[in-house]
Parts: structure tokens; sequence; C-alpha cells
């Protein structure tokens, strides 16, 4: 599973009514209410995709059988749960699923009210609700699964799951980044090898496995499995992603955006696709090439205006008041700001950030104090919102940019260390109070972290400055 896209993973468990290999589940676990052939068969398609972690195929098949049967209440819930719908008509999309599940079986209501729950955020009601239908359904090690927590399982619990259930592959994709998160990475890319024995054919396991051996800084070989799922049906575009990661952490920023390319051009969905041409941004930013940062920011600002996404094209337009302040400009970073906090009915945190780093870029210290306040209060009435990094490692910033690095330090020491964000900036403070020494190593440290994301924009950043700070010692 690659850790770039979550929109699929809101609401990641779905029944298992296709078996997978060498699993004895079959429909006797539950019984689909639709009688429509196509319908069953495009559902029973999107199922064994969704348990094989390719969410956009399954996303796919689940639209293809509610267009097959209007009624299936089940399928619409997975519908709404698993394609890019604006709030409202997901709320009305999931809600007539429900009144349409309530017409079928116990077992298929259970987990369609679990699934809506889950899809809305509200976690302890759904994860009741998937306790329940695992009650309901014993023999289903998907809905056991999910019940044990899904991806978000804790390691002891993965670890209990995959010896329960040692033959089902997706218990080795939530152990693989568990264990190597709590710090054993032998035994996360054992498991992630273990899934790919257990399913060799399908995409997702070997883009798993690359990502942890890209993590450990086996670049080779990562590429060979990105290159694999690339080849394996379904489409697989983010495993072309990650061939253009690693192709940016060695440099070769070319090779990376004609990955990514391949990528837009096996984009299941617009906002996919827009995924990507961020990351393309996000090599830009590597190679430390402004004019093609701002041309390409540019570009997928159009395209998010295209898709009517104003949340994106916000949060675009901050990202370019950061690059138009670091060149000095501060009537266009102006401008780019005051668009941002129109682009959105609600502006994201993401606004509130970059204008703070941007108007810190121009030493305009009041405003940037301006949007540092309004951060913390996003993150104090929306949490979980905010990455817990961003506030700490702009105010941070922004105090060592006022010539306070002390306090910098003493704010930035209590963030997430382990993020290259806040690695970076402990590395500026200790640079400005005159500890080189020190500052190369945090620097050292973000270097030799390779779960690079290209589109988020602070991870490239930081990235960029480390080996900028790096290289002029």
């Amino acid at each position: 599973m690659r850790t770039r896209f979550t929109r699929f993973i809101a609401a990641v468990a779905i029944l298992s009514v296709v078996p997978l290999p060498a699993q004895s589940q079959t429909d006797a676990s539950l019984k689909l209410s639709t009688t429509n052939p196509a319908a069953a068969t495009e559902f029973r398609a999107g199922a064994s995709d969704f348990q094989n972690a390719s969410f956009e195929s399954a996303a796919a098949h689940f639209k293809a059988a509610l267009a097959a049967d209007p009624t299936f209440g089940l399928g619409r819930v997975l519908y709404a749960a698993t394609n890019p719908l604006d709030p409202t008509q997901q709320s009305t999309e999931l809600n007539r699923g429900i009144a349409d599940a309530a017409r079928a079986t116990n077992n298929e209501l259970v987990l369609a009210v679990a699934y809506r729950e889950a899809t809305l955020g509200h976690g302890d009601a759904a994860n009741a609700l998937f306790h329940a239908a695992s009650q309901l359904m014993p023999a289903d090690e998907l809905v056991a699964w999910t019940a044990g927590g899904g991806f978000g399982m804790p390691l002891p619990a993965a670890r209990e799951f995959v010896q329960r259930h040692p033959n089902y592959p997706i218990g080795y994709n939530t152990l693989a980044y568990q264990a190597w998160l709590g710090g054993d990475r032998a035994a996360g890319v054992a498991a992630a090898r273990r899934q790919i024995e257990l399913l060799p054919n399908a995409p997702n396991p070997h883009d798993t496995y690359a990502e942890l051996l890209q993590w450990n800084g086996n670049f080779p070989e990562a590429a060979a499995h990105y290159k694999r799922a690339t080849a394996l049906s379904p489409k697989f575009p983010e495993a072309y992603a990650g061939l253009a990661e690693v192709a940016a952490l060695q440099g070769q920023y070319d090779q990376a955006r004609a990955y990514l390319n391949q990528a837009i051009a096996n984009s299941w969905t617009p906002p996919q696709k827009l995924g990507y041409m961020r990351q393309i941004v996000g090599t830009y930013v590597l190679q430390g090439a402004p004019a093609d940062v701002t041309r390409s920011l540019e570009a997928a600002i159009a395209e998010a205006k295209a898709q009517g996404d104003g949340v994106s094209t916000a949060i675009l337009y901050s990202q370019l008041a950061t690059v138009q302040a670091n060149a000095n400009n501060a009537n266009a970073a102006h401008q780019s700001l005051a668009t941002a906090k129109a682009a959105s009915a609600t502006a994201p945190y993401q606004v509130h950030y970059f204008g703070g780093v941007a108007h810190g870029l121009l030493k305009h210290w009041a405003p940037a104090g301006q949007e540092l306040a309004a951060l913390k209060a996003q993150a104090a009435a929306e949490p979980g919102t905010v990455p817990p990094d961003r506030v700490p490692a702009l105010e941070g910033y922004l105090l060592t940019q006022q010539g306070k690095a002390p306090e910098a330090l003493s704010i930035l020491m209590k963030g997430d260390t382990t993020s290259v964000l806040i690695m970076n900036r402990i590395a500026e403070a200790h640079a400005t109070l005159g500890h080189p020494g020190v500052a190369a190593a945090w620097n050292s440290r973000v270097n030799e972290n390779y779960a690079v994301n290209l589109q988020d924009f602070t991870n490239v950043n930081s990235r960029r400055r480390a080996k900028l700070e790096t290289a002029s010692r």
C-alpha cells in the first residue's frame, strides 16, 4: 500500500465476497441482496481489488455495480465511500445506500452502516459496527482484519493477526508498515516479502515491498519491484510514482518526471492526475529550479481550477506565495495569498502555514504571527486535521529568522524530531547559533531518510535545504 493517497483508506475494509488464493471464503458468509448478475460480478471484482489494495480499480467496479443495479444498497455505500464525491453528494449517496440496505439482510445492513460511519470519520461508531460484523461473520478474515484496526492496527495486534491468519495477504501489509515504523526494519521488509509470496500477481504487494526497500536505501531492488507492479493488472499508477521517488532520491529528476507523466497517463481519476502533477512540482523543488517550480505550480493550479477543486487551488496558491516571497516579490506573494484564501470557503491549514512562511521570508513579522495564530487555532479547533509538526516548525522558523534561535530550539525539540521538516528547522537554528557540527548532524538525518513524499511541499523543501546546507560546509 502506498502511503501518499488516503482517500480509499478511510473505509478500508470490504466484505470478503470473493476468495483470495488459499482461502475458503465464499458468498455463504454474506448473501448479496442484488439479483442483477452484472451488479454482482462488478461488486465481486471491486471487492477482490479492494482486498488486494487496488483501491482506484475497486472504486471503478463499485461504480459499475451501482449503475447495473441502482437499488443495491451496499454497492451504493461502497461507491460513495471510494469514489471522489463532494461532501453533499457523498452524504446523499451514503444515506440512500443505507435505506436500500435496510431492505436486505442484517449482515449487509450492519456492514453498510459501518462503512458509512467510517467514511464520515465516525471512528468509534464504525469500530463498534465492524466488531459486530465480525461476530456475525466469524469466518470472514477481512471483516476480522477490519475489526482489529485494519491498516491502523497496532503492531502487537498485527503480529497476533498474522499468527491467527497466516495465509491472509493484507495482514502482512499492515504488519510490514507497523513493524517498520516500530523500529524493526528487517521484520517490516520480511512481512512485505511474505505478502508477495501469498499474492504474487497483484500489483500492490510488489509496490509495498518496493516502498520499504526504497526506505531502506535498496534502490535497484526497489525499482525492480515497482516496475513489476506497473506490469500487473489492474493498472497501478502509484508504482510509477514510486519509481519517480527512487529516481529523484538519486538526483535523476528528468527521469522522475518521465515516470510521473506515465502515472498521469494511467490515472484513474482527475484528482489522482492532479496529485501526480503536484509531485512533478516536488521534483523541481528538489532540483532547485525556481522558474520551473513556478511554471509547474501554475499548471497544477489550472488543473485544480478546471476540476473545481477549491481546496487544492488554495493550497497551491499558498505554496506559490512562498516561491514568490523567496524571490522577494512581495506584491505577487500577497496577491497569491489573497487568492488562496478566496479559493475555498474554509481555508485549509496549508494556507496559514505557507502564509506564515511567505511573510517570514519577507520579514513581515506581524502578518506572519497572525498566520501562526490562525494555524494554532485551527489545530486546536479541529484535532487531527493539522499534522503535528507544522505548528512547531512554523513557530521555530519564525523565531530563528528573528534572531531567537534558543527559543526556537526549545519549541522544535518538543516536536516530532523524526519529521524531516522539524529536523531541518533544528539544523537551521543550530547553524544560526554557530553550531555547524550539530547542524550538519541533523541535516544528515534528513539526507539519510529515503521516505520522500514528492507531493508534500514541506518535505521536498526540507530535503532541498538540507542538501544545500550540507554542500555549503
